[in-house]
């Protein structure tokens, strides 16, 4: 199969992320360096490759881009500097960028000034809305959901889980897309085969909420630190936090009557505590790191990376805060305008989710997923008995 050379792609790579892969020779060190390498011995080396003769289809949907999780030490071994490690967080950036179709994430990934803008309009959108219908303040208790009704910000969420819905369907789509693209280029036929459905959920969920890969790579590593300041332990405290406070809400909206008060030992507000807790000790860990900078992958910190993490903690701690003011006696207007700046802040990060880093939540156990099914698929055709030949 011909393929043009096409030189513009590392360019628009480099939009999101500094590198210099320009350098890179192809000798293969980051591959023997790297502690996920696999028998194959192509990663990351196939994916600098992939990005230097303009392979975008094939870059977009490979594995390995989300299999690294950036330790930095093939960019501290490289010979040339070429900083494959930061190259391959760039790529990252781009295929979520490449799989939003709104644009959204290419302004937030350019600058500063676009993050800001984006945060600046989105919260002003959802703070006018939800205070044209507000009412009265009841200064005897918390009462939030008559100040703000209920319905309407039941009705908002509603909205807001529809669109996000759609967009992150339209992004699943292309990777689906450009997986099954890339695989059926092999000139091998693919299959799917719904036996080898659990096996590859599996594999999928293993790598993504348990972090075994990213385990592996950073027990490789010389790092004396105990094992909760590891950044695979640090990482899984901010995804399961996230998930306990998703979990809470769903009970919250399919169970809780709006605006009724339950105890603290409540399981939908028992199990967000707790969820929030674990998010903020993993956000306190990362943003510490990214301030002190012990390793080269904390140095490599964008503004929208440092924006979206102090988001996510000031969504918890605005949650704490509002979670306190419904036990307090007689509540003042900064317990009012405390909960709606949590409401609004939880409201963005949700609208936010399909096009921010974030996303690799979504992206990666799904390209995992489909990788392995692809894989299990073509181990069972080739181990499947030939069909008899007909005399």
């Amino acid at each position: 199969m011909v393929h043009i050379v096409d030189t513009r792609l590392l360019d628009r790579i480099r939009h999101y992320g500094a590198f210099n892969v320009d350098a890179c020779f192809n000798c293969g060190n980051c591959t023997a360096v790297c502690p996920l390498s696999e028998d194959d011995a192509n990663f990351p080396r196939r994916l600098i490759r992939f990005g230097q003769v303009g392979m975008e289809d094939r870059l977009l949907a490979s594995r390995e881009l989300w299999l690294c999780y950036y330790c930095g030490q093939c960019s501290q071994t490289c010979p040339r500097q070429a900083d494959p490690g930061r190259y391959m967080a760039a790529a990252r950036r781009y295929a979520i960028a490449r799989y939003d179709p709104t644009g959204i994430s290419r302004v937030m990934s350019g600058s500063w000034v676009g993050t800001l803008a984006v945060f600046v309009l989105l919260s002003a959108f959802f703070v006018i809305w939800l205070l044209w219908h507000q009412g009265d303040m009841n200064g005897q208790r918390m009462a939030f959901f008559d100040y703000i009704p209920g319905e309407l910000i039941h009705d908002t969420g509603i909205g807001v889980f529809v669109v996000v819905g759609l967009l992150m369907l339209a992004g699943v789509a292309s990777v689906v897309r450009h997986v099954l693209q890339a695989a059926r280029a092999t000139g091998r036929p693919v299959q799917l085969p719904l036996a080898a459905l659990p096996a590859a959920l599996g594999y999928a969920i293993r790598e993504s909420l348990a972090q075994s890969r990213y385990r592996q790579c950073d027990d490789e590593t010389d790092d004396p630190e105990p094992w909760f300041l590891r950044p695979w332990a640090v990482h899984l405290a901010i995804l399961w936090g996230f998930l306990g406070l998703l979990a809470a809400t769903t009970w919250d909206f399919l169970f809780k009557p709006i605006g009724s008060h339950v105890s603290l030992l409540y399981p939908g507000r028992l199990i967000g505590t707790l969820a929030g807790l674990m998010a903020l000790y993993g956000l306190t860990v990362a943003l510490w790191r990214r301030l002190t900078q012990p390793t080269k992958y904390y140095a490599d910190t964008r503004f929208a990376d440092w924006f979206f993490l102090l988001l996510m903690l000031a969504t918890v701690l605005t949650g704490f805060a509002a979670e306190l003011f419904v036990y307090l006696p007689r509540p003042s207007a900064v317990a009012y305008v405390t909960t709606l700046v949590h409401v609004v802040l939880a409201i963005d990060l949700i609208v936010l989710l399909p096009v921010t880093k974030f996303a690799h939540a979504l992206y990666r156990p799904l390209a995992l997923l489909l990788h392995r099914w692809v894989e299990l698929g073509a181990q069972a055709g080739a181990t499947a008995p030939a069909a008899p030949e007909k005399a």
